[in-house]
């Protein structure tokens, strides 16, 4: 905890470009102050489940493929997520990897 600032710092950066995920928002205090975030995609990657032939087990599966795990198979309501520890390459291909299904099933991205 000794880079806790820097921690934060990486949190706050995943919550940014994370929320240009329409539909997509990070549900908690502002600005953040800790590396575990509660996701809240209802209006984004469960939109998608509802009509997908996995339903809510796709967005585990394109995860999965990225070599993002962790993520319970068949959540995509909301679920929770942390960064500690991660590189800012990491945090950022973690993001990247969200936005790139996100845009694979056809959501607006910022």
């Amino acid at each position: 905890v000794k880079k806790w600032d820097e921690e934060v710092e990486k949190a706050r950066f995943f919550v940014q470009e994370f929320e240009k995920i329409k539909g997509s928002k990070v549900l908690g205090q502002r600005p953040r102050q800790h590396t575990l975030m509660k996701l809240d995609t209802v209006e984004s990657f469960d939109k998608i489940a509802r009509t997908h032939k996995k339903k809510g087990y796709f967005l585990y599966k394109e995860l999965e493929k990225r070599g993002v795990v962790g993520i319970f198979p068949g959540a995509t309501r909301q679920f929770k997520i942390n960064i500690y520890g991660l590189t800012k390459h990491q945090v950022e291909y973690v993001v990247n990897a969200f936005k790139e299904i996100a845009i694979k099933y056809g959501l607006d991205v910022e």
